[in-house]
């Protein structure tokens, strides 16, 4: 029986033969034995490969990366954002991502924290611009940039007990009534349901999730909403009726007038003669799509006249407006109407519910 032949060969002498099948770009570290051992008329080759690393093209061809932007308006003068975090869609995110925030610019308008779970917090210090800065998020060398505009604060809160001017519009006064009777209900925008993440419940969700950016009412998403004409857009959604272009009118100008969240001391309620077509109907308009056949919710109906003349001289509609004890409260999941809305409703009811 013939002795096995072992002869070694430099790696060198057949690198070419690798690189001719492309099976790898490789920088290899240790010698190919190559074993030839002679058995009767066969003959066994095996090969022995160590090698310390093999790099090689992708299989897919490379993602062009894509910046994207973030848009962030401040709630007031001297409050801090809610975390903004990088839109990470380009790299792999892993323990070796680092995270770098840009310079504001301009400078002097606030100052910036990176928190644990490096997404950037926002402070704005007598900011009067628009204040543009950035994180860049890299891993290996190659990075995703998420641009950051922060708008000018939503300005403070006016001063309580400021009388009306006929001029202005106040979110206390006027504006919250019509969003919370016509959009803050059960199954809509109040803060259990939040449709599409919608709260219009009180004026901080209003001003962030409908995304409210004063001055601009045709830039703002609530605005855009209630003016919206094609049937998939329109708000409040069908059936319940659409805001009037009073009502429209006077988001509009709210917005236009800086949005802020105001309010002012009128005249004593007046609760004379209170019309069933020109007040109560319209208040009560939205609940129309909780409180119609099909879905009396609380066993009322707010339909017709009819109906809502029943439920008022039964007691219903006033225990549930005001919120009084063993009534369920309407709206449900809202807010309360406002003390003067739920005076002028009694004082409706009480002269007998007229259809006026």
């Amino acid at each position: 029986m013939e002795q096995s032949k072992i002869t070694f060969f430099d790696l060198s002498s057949i690198i070419p033969l690798f690189s001719a099948i492309n099976l790898c770009k490789a920088r290899f570290y240790s010698n190919f034995v190559f074993i030839i051992k002679r058995m009767k008329s066969k003959v066994l080759i095996l090969f022995v490969l160590a090698f310390g690393s093999c790099t090689h093209e992708p299989l897919t061809p490379p993602i062009e990366p894509v910046s994207s932007t973030k848009e962030v308006q401040p709630s007031c003068p001297t409050c801090a954002t809610n975390p903004i975090c990088p839109v990470i869609d380009d790299i792999t995110q892993d323990a070796t991502t680092t995270f770098t925030v840009c310079s504001p610019t301009p400078s002097g308008q606030g100052s910036f924290v990176l928190n644990s779970t490096s997404c950037l917090i926002w402070t704005p210090n007598n900011q009067t611009q628009i204040v543009n800065t950035c994180i860049v998020a890299c891993t290996k060398g190659v990075c995703d940039t998420t641009f950051i505009a922060l708008f000018i604060p939503i300005p403070g809160e006016d001063p309580t007990g400021n009388s009306c001017n006929v001029d202005s519009v106040y979110f206390v006064n006027d504006v919250l009534p019509i969003l919370t009777t016509n959009c803050a209900y059960a199954g809509c925008h109040n803060t259990a349901s939040a449709s599409d993440g919608v709260k219009l419940n009180n004026y901080a969700n209003i001003i962030n999730t409908g995304k409210v950016k004063p001055y601009q009412a045709s830039n703002s998403d609530l605005y855009e909403s209630i003016t919206a004409t094609k049937a998939d857009k329109i708000m409040p959604r069908p059936p319940a009726p659409k805001l009037t272009p009073d009502q429209i009118a006077i988001i509009g100008k709210w917005i236009n007038q800086g949005a802020k969240n105001n309010e002012c001391v009128s005249q004593a309620c007046n609760t004379v003669n209170v019309s069933y077509s020109t007040f109560v109907k319209p208040v009560l308009q939205a609940c129309t799509s909780c409180h119609r056949p099909g879905n009396s919710g609380g066993g009322i109906l707010l339909d017709t006249y009819e109906n809502t003349k029943s439920a008022a001289l039964s007691g219903k509609l006033y225990g549930a407006i005001s919120w009084t004890n063993g009534y369920i409260k309407m709206p449900n999941g809202g807010s309360k109407l406002n003390d003067c809305y739920i005076q002028k409703i009694k004082s409706w009811v009480d002269a007998g519910a007229l259809n006026n």
